[in-house]
């Protein structure tokens, strides 16, 4: 249990250096940061891969090619993408965007599906709005102002 829960905490560091990261490497680009991260990703793999209990079986090679190019893809991009965002509007908005998806995702899951009550939601909502206002009040308020002309 403990090796799961420090594993964890590692995990969750690691993935908060995405949003400090782009930031921090300033002589080099976002796509150089990527190929980096990715290419090290790749190589890691193929490492893996030597072993037998680590590849796939039972799959059709098409399936697997479509699996790389999606997984290929979807890294790739939400990468490149949180690096703009952090670069473009700051290492604490991007988290913000995108650790507020599940909720959002679980919100129109309920609007199509109706299976909670509006009215059992309202209270953990409103905590989620009050917990997300708390951690970036500072962020919001030290933002620049945009001036309408």
């Amino acid at each position: 249990m403990l090796i799961g829960i420090l594993c964890g905490i590692a995990t969750c560091a690691l993935w908060g250096l995405t949003f400090v990261v782009p930031r921090a490497i300033a002589p080099f680009t976002t796509l150089d940061l990527t190929v980096a991260r990715y290419g090290l990703f790749a190589l890691a793999s193929v490492v893996l891969m030597v072993y037998p209990r680590f590849r796939p079986r039972g799959m059709p090679p098409r399936m697997v090619i479509t699996a790389l190019l999606l997984g290929g893809v979807g890294y790739v991009g939400y990468f490149v993408s949180v690096s703009y965002a952090v670069r473009f509007a700051g290492a604490a908005i991007p988290p913000l965007v995108i650790g507020t998806m599940p909720v959002l995702l679980a919100l129109i899951a309920n609007f199509r599906d109706r299976s909670v009550s509006w009215r059992l939601l309202a209270v953990p909502l409103l905590l989620i709005a009050l917990g997300i206002a708390w951690v970036n009040v500072s962020v919001f308020a030290s933002a620049p102002r945009a001036t309408i002309p």
